[in-house]
Order: structure tokens, then sequence, then C-alpha cells
């Protein structure tokens, strides 16, 4: 992928922000627990766009404990349709419009994911609970979602919307066992979804490898984060393992108290950590279309931290002349 066309990938959520502002949209409420039951799914024909391709329900293991404890899906994980038909629809409610009919088996990533930003869940409406997703472009016919180190999206338009994530009684999305490297390294992480992170690396440090910084990045995101080092989703402090390929996607957070970010351009060997102790703290608002504040599930939020990328300390091996201020 070409570097515009990572930039382009990576400004999503930005843009995402903004037309949330100028778009109209539901009143949207954090889901508070537990849901009343709701009627089945509806199956009316599908919407005139590309099929995704066929890939069989995986079999799946049993939930992670981060799952269990925090009763939502993460940002970044990978689910599949586990109902005959489920309807992708423009905004969280039974009334908004439908864009799809997506099929049993059908891979979707939860928002934020990849680089690629739809929106936050869950949000409770007409008695389900409801994600913003994201249709991969990328399948594998064994497992759903490609081997790494290739993320599931390239280039080109992506396909995203909201569904309904079941009821009271059933589940209509179920999980997909993460894609675990057996070799900890740069290219393997930036191919992972940020679900797949937590879901495969203790808290324990590990080492990345690679060029930091992104010329020309810059920007910010709508709301309020806390911590913002840890919590913003506006992430470009990129760390690649090959600038003629394309920037990041994996960035890295600093904490305010050190390590400060190396020079843009320097090749490092950085030792970093997830799931943070400060993450546990973490809270976020959002945006709405008249330009009132939304607050994130907490549990969302929390999540969200606690699959960051955190410096700990850091090695400068030099400085990669392909770099590109902007």
């Amino acid at each position: 992928m070409a570097g515009a066309d990572v930039r382009r990938l990576i400004a999503v959520p930005l843009l995402a922000l903004l037309a949330a502002c100028s778009s109209p949209a539901p009143t949207l409420v954090p889901s508070p627990g537990p849901l009343s039951p709701a009627p089945t799914v509806d199956t009316l024909p599908s919407a005139s766009i590309e099929p995704s391709p066929s890939v069989p329900l995986p079999s799946l293991p049993t939930p992670a404990p981060t799952a269990a404890a925090f009763d939502v899906l993460a940002p970044g994980a990978a689910v599949a349709v586990a109902v005959k038909e489920l309807s992708l629809r423009r905004f969280p409610t039974t009334s908004s419009k439908r864009l799809a009919v997506l099929d049993r088996g059908e891979i979707l990533i939860v928002s934020p994911g990849g680089g690629a930003f739809a929106g936050w869940g869950p949000v409770a409406a007409d008695g389900y609970r409801w994600y913003p997703v994201i249709r991969p472009q990328v399948y594998s016919p064994d497992h759903g979602l490609p081997a790494l180190p290739q993320l599931p999206f390239v280039e080109g338009p992506l396909v995203t919307g909201w569904v309904a994530a079941g009821d009271k009684s059933k589940p209509y999305l179920v999980p997909l066992p993460p894609r675990c490297p057996e070799t900890v390294d740069l290219a393997n992480v930036a191919g992972m979804l940020d679900a797949e992170r937590l879901a495969c690396f203790e808290p324990q440090p590990f080492v990345l490898e690679g060029t930091y910084g992104c010329g020309g990045c810059g920007g910010t995101s709508l709301g309020t984060f806390k911590p913002n080092w840890l919590a913003n989703p506006f992430e470009s402090n990129y760390l690649t393992v090959d600038l003629s390929t394309g920037l990041g996607p994996t960035s890295l957070h600093f904490r305010p108290a050190g390590p400060a970010p190396p020079a843009a351009g320097s090749i490092i060997r950085a030792t970093v950590h997830i799931d943070d102790p400060r993450s546990s703290r973490c809270e976020m608002t959002g945006i709405g279309s008249e330009g009132a504040s939304i607050r994130i599930d907490a549990r969302t939020a929390v999540l969200w931290c606690r699959e960051r990328l955190v410096v700990d300390s850091y090695e400068v091996l030099g400085v990669d002349p392909s770099f590109s201020p902007g």
C-alpha cells in the first residue's frame, strides 16, 4: 500500500468523527447492562452491494477472560455472524436504513480496528446492543482472516455500519480465535488487530524494531480522552517496518513521565508493553450529531486503553534515509 493510501486510511477516524457532527443521527445512549428480550432479527432481501466470500463459521474457543469480565466486544475484535441473516444498518436503530443483509459465518471487525473507524460501541437502542463494524477486505478459507502478517484491510473504500450483537437470550455475533504470532516482531504485530494483541500477549514487555515517525501527519479527535496520552484515538506515533510499503499502522504511546519520543525518522529498538496499569481509569467521550458530548461505554474505553502499546524504553539504531518529514 502506498504511503498516501495509508495516510488516507489512517485519517478515517478523524474524518468519521467530523462527519458525525454534520450528519443526522439518533440520540445514542451507552449500554447500561443486560437488555430486555428483543424480537428476532429482520430478514429482508440483501442490499445491492458486493457479497463477501462464503466463509464457514469456525469452531470457537472458550471466551477469553477479558471478554467475560467486561461483557463487551473489544475494539478491533474479529467476530462471525452466528445467525442465518443479520442486518447491517446505517445507525444503531431498527428503523435506520439497511445497508446489507449479512449471512451466517460472515466475518466482521468491531470498530475501531486496524486503523479504520466506524464509531464506538456498544450502544443500547430498540432492545438490542449495537456495535459499529467494518467488513474486512481479505479472507482466508480456513480461518476467516488472512494469516499474519497481513491486516484484513487493503486499498479501497471500506463497508461499515451497525449491527445488533444479540438479545438477552441469543448472541448474533461470536468472537473468532485470535491470530497469535509464533514470532513477536513488528511485521506480525502490525498485522494484528488491536484486540488480538490483548488476547495474545501477556503484560510483560517485548521488543519491536522499526522506523519511528509520520511525516506530514497531524490532527485531533473530537471528544475528551483521559488520560489523553493513552486514550486519544488519533494515533500517529507510528513504528513502521518498511516505509516503501506505507506508514504504520502500529502506533506507540509515550507516558508523560518519559521516555520522550525519539526524533522522527529514527530507527529504534523499543521495549513496549500492553495492558498499562493506567488503562483501568481511562475515560472517553465523543461528539454527537448536534455537537453534544456522548459518553463512550466505560468498558470499551478501558479495553481500548489496555490494547495500546506503551513504550518503556528504546535504543536509537540509526536514521532511515527513506523517511520523509512531510
